[in-house]
């Protein structure tokens, strides 16, 4: 699948979620709710549309199947965060 689409709003006033919005893929399928985040460690990331279960735990919505992807994902993301 290739990614067709990313959309990014900053959020101000928060260091650790920095950025949400969606991708698309091949103009025909969108995930919302994308977040950039910042780690404890200073690095960036990706983090995905997530549930919270009854223990508590927060549970990704939706993911990618393959590293490829997720290395695709991670890198059209964070290339669009720092455009903004």
């Amino acid at each position: 699948m290739q990614i067709s689409e990313v959309r990014l709003k900053k959020r101000d006033g928060d260091d650790k979620f920095l950025a949400s919005g969606s991708i698309t893929f091949e103009g025909m399928f969108v995930v919302s709710g994308i977040k950039v985040m910042r780690a404890k460690s200073g690095d960036l990331f990706v983090a995905y549309p997530s549930w919270k279960n009854s223990d508590g735990e927060y549970k990704d919505v939706c993911f990618p199947m393959t590293k490829a992807l997720r290395e695709d994902i991670n890198m059209q993301v964070l290339s669009k965060y720092e455009e903004l």
